[in-house]
């Protein structure tokens, strides 16, 4: 079977924890800085595995090579790491998930749709500090270790029975899925690496939460995400972030959020992501996110332009006139995007308001006359009588 890189990916985040036979020794302790286990080892082997795979992620036509997002990314990885920083290697995977992942061997791999919800850099800043600690805390290795204590030893993977019994664990999460006591312990890693930093404590919490009402809104009930099905109970995570919260706020200390230096960074990148986040096909969700990001930036005619399309394509109930809504925020904008002009034509049309929708067609022809959509934008004012 052939994967995309996004496959490929959470595959191996699987893969990068199956070596075979029991052993590693020393997994319960932290990674000394520059260690790197003896090729002849079955950690050695489980590195080489784990090189292999960064070598596919190098060569994916889905990996986000702009310097300047890298650089900036890799910055926060290496303040957050400090002395493991040469241990570490960012990869920016062009993906809509949610998600980041530390492999065993130092691969950071952070997915364009976690940079798309992050608001600020204190957030990013403690999903990275959260993931760099299960790297430390060698967690994928200790999981790797309890399930040979408890099934056996896997025996050589090359052979189709040891591979069997391994995509078997896999498949149960026993391998794959870090336990709540880690997700625990890297929650609080992660915060006390941001708090080190000077960043703001409370944004963690604030992540969270943003990512618990996304989470709500998930049409598709039925099905547990593997984000819920793994980390401790979403209300427990707030509880206990809040705490800690409070106790630092309490003392002097630098409140950074980096609000503007991280929107700098992905601004020129945020609208295909958005565009992106479509592909994805949960409306209701990219209606919960990009409300969120409005609360950071109420005045974004991009965001309006990208909650208006969002209602749009969702057409539940209200959301002709949510669409509209949104649309004439961004059209009021000072950055409004030329398209918020085609969607409101769009509702217009298709809630009978023909003046409105030929008028909006033809400021949209007039501001993107090169349109790739000029010719379908001219259709419809054809069969409304007008021109462009």
């Amino acid at each position: 079977m052939r994967f995309g890189l996004s496959a490929r990916i959470a595959f191996t985040a699987a893969v990068l924890l199956c070596c075979g036979k029991s052993g590693y020794a020393g997994a319960s302790e932290n990674l000394a800085p520059g260690y790197r286990p003896a090729p002849d080892t079955e950690e050695g082997g489980l590195w080489a595995q784990t090189d292999h795979e960064e070598a596919e992620v190098k060569a994916s036509p889905t990996l986000v090579t702009d310097e300047a997002l890298n650089t900036y990314v890799r910055k926060i990885v290496c303040e957050l790491a400090g002395e493991y920083c040469a241990s570490l290697r960012v990869y920016i995977v062009d993906e809509p998930s949610s998600n980041a992942m530390t492999a065993p061997n130092g691969m950071v791999i952070v997915w364009t749709g976690l940079l798309l919800r992050c608001q600020n850099e204190a957030e990013l800043a403690f999903v990275l500090g959260h993931e760099i600690t299960h790297y430390l805390k060698r967690h994928s290795l200790l999981n790797l270790q309890k399930e040979i204590r408890t099934k056996g030893s896997f025996g050589g993977l090359t052979d189709a029975a040891g591979i069997g019994r391994w995509l078997e664990a896999v498949a149960a999460g026993r391998i794959a899925s870090y336990s709540r006591d880690q997700e625990r312990e890297a929650d609080a890693g992660g915060f006390d690496l941001v708090v080190d930093k000077g960043y703001d404590p409370r944004q963690a919490a604030f992540f969270m939460a943003n990512t618990d009402d996304e989470e709500q809104a998930n049409t598709n009930r039925t099905k547990i995400s593997a984000y819920r099905s793994t980390h401790p109970d979403m209300k427990e995570r707030l509880t206990d972030l809040t705490k800690r919260a409070d106790a630092i706020e309490a003392q002097p200390h630098a409140r950074i959020a980096g609000d503007e230096p991280y929107r700098a960074a992905i601004g020129p990148h945020r609208a295909a992501w958005l565009e992106e986040e479509f592909n994805r096909g949960d409306y209701a969700q990219s209606v919960a996110m990009i409300k969120q990001l409005l609360k950071g930036e109420p005045q974004s005619g991009e965001l309006q332009y990208y909650l208006g399309e969002a209602y749009r394509r969702r057409n539940a109930d209200g959301d002709l006139r949510n669409a509209m809504t949104a649309y004439q925020a961004a059209i009021a904008a000072t950055d409004a995007p030329s398209a918020a002009h085609r969607g409101l034509g769009l509702v217009s049309l298709k809630a009978n308001q023909k003046i409105v929708a030929r008028d909006e067609f033809q400021k949209y022809l007039a501001l993107a006359p090169m349109a790739s959509d000029r010719n379908t934008v001219e259709y419809y004012l054809a069969t409304m009588g007008g021109s462009p």
